[in-house]
Formats: C-alpha cells, sequence, structure tokens
C-alpha cells in the first residue's frame, strides 16, 4: 500500500467552541483490498491529531498545535491485530497516534452494505483526496450546562468509566460525497504521549456516540420547505437535541428537544423536529424558507457526560426575474434610443449583467456605453436594480438588429439568462425576412376574405334571377 502524503492544516473560519466543532484539516486516504473481498475490509485515513498549545497558564490557549495521525476504521463486527496493521502504518505517524475505531453500530461507514466503501468516500470519486478532511481530538467528558441536557444526569460527578484520559472525538467530512460524521471514541490501553505509549503504534478505540448528516450542505429557494438532515447512534439511554442557527456572527437556538422531560423546550416559528418514538432520526424542518434562515445550522446530541455535533451550511439562492423594455423597438434613422433592463426580486445580491448587439453577417458586440441604478432591498430580503444602456444614432442598415441583456446569477446556473428585442428602423429601405412574412399572411388572409364575400353576394344574384 503506498504511503499517506500530508498537508497542511486548513484552518475554518470564525470562533473555534471548544473541542467539539474543530478546525478541519486536509487529508489522504488509502484502502487495504483483500482480493477475495468485493470492497474494503478496512478504510485507512490520514488525519490530524490537534491540540491547544502554549496556553502558559491562561484563559485562551495561545496556539493549536497538530501532529499527524491516521484512522483505520474496519468493518462493524471485526478487528485488525496491531501486529499486522504496524508494517502498513505511514512512517511519519508517531507512536499511539494511528486509531483503531471500532464501530458496532456501523455509522463510520454510512450504514453500507457489506462489500461498498465508507458514505463518506463518495461513489467511484478519484479525488477523494481532496474532498476528505479528518481531525481528532482528545476529549473530555462532562455535564452539558443547557437548560435542556441538565436533567439527563441523575447524579453528580463523572462515573469513573468516563473519567479523563482515555477519550477522543473525531471529525470525518466530505461535502462531495453529501455526509459527515462526528464521534466520541473511548480510549483503551494507555494514553498515546504517556510513556508506556512509546511502544504501542496503535491505539484502539470504539465509537461510544456518533452524529452524522447526510446534508452538509443545502440550497432552497425561497418559500419551500427544508429538511436539514441529522442522525445519531449511541447507547440506548435519555437523550437531548438542540438545533442552532449562526449567521454574520450572531447566533440563536431555533429548536431544543429535553429528553429529560420528554417536551420540545424552544421551537420556533416553522421549526419542527422529526422524533419518531424508538429513532434516533433528530432533522430538523423549516417551513417558508425566508432570506434570514440562510446559514450554518449546528445539531448537538446530549447523553448523559458526553455530547456531539454536526454543522450544516443552509444558502438561499433566488432567481432574478428579467424584463427589457421597451419592447417592441421603434427608432427614426439617426436618432438615439436607450434600453432598460430590470433585474427584480433576486437572492444573493451579487449579480451581473453584460449588453450585445447581435446583426445578421456582423460578429456579435460587446456594448460599453452602460451604467445601473442603486440596489434595491425589499422587505422579504430579495434585491432588485435596472441596468441601461445607450444605443448609438440609428442607421438604416441596422434595421433587424438584436439588443440583449444577458444576466448572470447564482439561482439562473451557468447559462445565465438572455432577453432580446429586434430593432425597427422607421422607414427604412426594404423589408426585413420577418416583415416578408408577416404581409404574405396579411395578403393571404386578405384574399380568402374577398372571396368569401365575392361567392355570397354573387352567388344570390344567381339565385334571383333563377327563381324570376
Amino acid at each position: 500500500m503506498a504511503a499517506s502524503a500530508f498537508a497542511p492544516l486548513r484552518g475554518k473560519k470564525g470562533p473555534r467552541p471548544l473541542l467539539l466543532f474543530p478546525f478541519l484539516g486536509l487529508v489522504s486516504m488509502a484502502l487495504s483490498t483483500p482480493p477475495s473481498a468485493p470492497g474494503p475490509a478496512v478504510a485507512k485515513l490520514g488525519c490530524w491529531f490537534v491540540e491547544e498549545a502554549g496556553g502558559g497558564g491562561s484563559v485562551m490557549p495561545s496556539a493549536l498545535s497538530q501532529r499527524r495521525a491516521f484512522l483505520l476504521l474496519p468493518r462493524p463486527g471485526t478487528r485488525l491485530q496491531e501486529e499486522a496493521v504496524e508494517p502498513q502504518l505511514p512512517p511519519e505517524v508517531e507512536h499511539g497516534l494511528a486509531f483503531q475505531i471500532l464501530d458496532p453500530s456501523g455509522t463510520l461507514w454510512g450504514d453500507r452494505e457489506p462489500g461498498a466503501s465508507p458514505l463518506w468516500l463518495g461513489e467511484g470519486s478519484a479525488d477523494t483526496e481532496d474532498n476528505v478532511s479528518c481531525e481528532i481530538n482528545a476529549y473530555l467528558p462532562q455535564e452539558a450546562h443547557v437548560p435542556w441536557a441538565a436533567g439527563l444526569v441523575s447524579e453528580k460527578g463523572c462515573p469513573r468509566a468516563l473519567e479523563p484520559g482515555k477519550w477522543f472525538i473525531a471529525t470525518v467530512q466530505n461535502p462531495e460525497a453529501g455526509y459527515g460524521v462526528t464521534s466520541i471514541l473511548s480510549g483503551e490501553g494507555p494514553l498515546p504521549w504517556k510513556q508506556e505509549a512509546a511502544t504501542q503504534r496503535v491505539t484502539t478505540t470504539t465509537a461510544v456516540l456518533s452524529v452524522f448528516t447526510r446534508t452538509p450542505h443545502l440550497q432552497s429557494r425561497l418559500g419551500r420547505d427544508v429538511l436539514i438532515d441529522c442522525g445519531f447512534s449511541g447507547p440506548a439511554a435519555a437523550f437531548s437535541v438542540e438545533w442552532r442557527h449562526q449567521h454574520s456572527g450572531a447566533g440563536r437556538v431555533v429548536l431544543a428537544y429535553d429528553g429529560a422531560a420528554r417536551r420540545v423546550s424552544v421551537a420556533e416559528e416553522g421549526a419542527r423536529l422529526f422524533l419518531d418514538p424508538g429513532s434516533s432520526n433528530v432533522s430538523l424542518h423549516l417551513q417558508n424558507v425566508r432570506v434570514g434562515h440562510e446559514g450554518t445550522y449546528i445539531c448537538t446530541v446530549y447523553m448523559p457526560h458526553l455530547h456531539a455535533q454536526q454543522a450544516m451550511e443552509l444558502r438561499v439562492v433566488e432567481p432574478p426575474t428579467v424584463t427589457l423594455r421597451p419592447s417592441p423597438l421603434s427608432v427614426a434613422p439617426s436618432a438615439h434610443a436607450e434600453l432598460a433592463c430590470e433585474v427584480a426580486g433576486f437572492y444573493p445580491q451579487s449579480v451581473s449583467v453584460t449588453w450585445k448587439r447581435r446583426s445578421l453577417g456582423a460578429p456579435v458586440d460587446v456594448l460599453a456605453d452602460t451604467w445601473e441604478s442603486g440596489h434595491r432591498q425589499s422587505p422579504d430580503g430579495t434585491f432588485s436594480f435596472t441596468s441601461f444602456t445607450r444605443l448609438a444614432a440609428v442607421r438604416p442598415e441596422d434595421h433587424g438588429a438584436s439588443y440583449g441583456c444577458h444576466v448572470a446569477h447564482a439561482g439562473l446556473g451557468d447559462a445565465g439568462l438572455r432577453r432580446a428585442v429586434k430593432l425597427h428602423v422607421a422607414g427604412s429601405s426594404g423589408p426585413s425576412l420577418e416583415d416578408a412574412v408577416g404581409l404574405f399572411l396579411i395578403a393571404f388572409a386578405l384574399f380568402g376574405f374577398l372571396q368569401a364575400i365575392f361567392r355570397r353576394v354573387f352567388g344570390e344574384t344567381t339565385k334571383t334571377e333563377k327563381l324570376e
């Protein structure tokens, strides 16, 4: 198996909320596939072990240190022997920082069928190494200090089984594959950085609580309903759920479920929790999406002394309506004219308009004499503005030329949207093809009308003569 290559850690923007939503590092991945198996028996993932460093007794840490780590994910129900795995480990990984994760629930694999790759690898992706991110941190079991999770712990103090020292939290993300998972791991044996672990290269852990999502990135139009996926796997015990929304430096709780009281403590209008009895689905349903719904949604699952979370991005995109005026466009020779392209009801604000002129037998010209009005924001948060262009003095040979505005916006896709109008020069020397077709249709209709009148008039005269 080829050795893994590591890239420098790439940090996320914004504050780092403790160790629950950590910075994500670039990873590299390799698979070990036995000849007899249709898929990988174990996934091997380059990772980063991140910890606070240089605090010097201050409240805030002065820096974050990162060391190369490695995750080994055997299929659920299997366990690797260290002596068989050690020869395959990258030499740059320190002793104890290769983590074997036993996952009884199969959440880290995405509950895939036997023979399939983990869900976070995607389906046949050739650029997995650039898409998957992985980080592992030390974790400290503790009580949650939010009202809707306070009742989960019936007695004070942390049980000996949850004492700090052998706990970790690992986060694996692949937005391209549409999967992300965060797992709290209970370790076996001595700590990786202790003296007694100097000869131990692999640290064996078990995933105790895993929180995952199949919608790390979402996009919605205004007025639609959106389902933000979140689920978990863990011991059969009481749990609480919190959904928090963050955008532009501000955050709020949009929904909270108190597992001890078995009731929803907080729920904004239009926010509903998918919570069936005995189900681990805690997805958030948002009704009638508005501009204010855009941002980051953090799903946190609380259990006694343990909690983990996943973050999902919701982007609101509303395409514009485009109107070109005047239409039709009729201009006298040697006169000037102005065109207006009204772009209305779009979000986000970023948009561009390009004016072009097309005429038969000539290349497409980009018009330079253009200007725009300021953006106007409607009460629903959408934007509108108008782009203008001025036509040069019209000549008779300009008859039939097409003038159009091309609008580029995130809601219109790569092709964008074009509105065009044809120029009619008053008193032009010759009709265009469209004019000729129109005249022919008018003449044909007039001929049929006259023929019908002729038959009726002369038919009645003949009948009168016969009667006489």
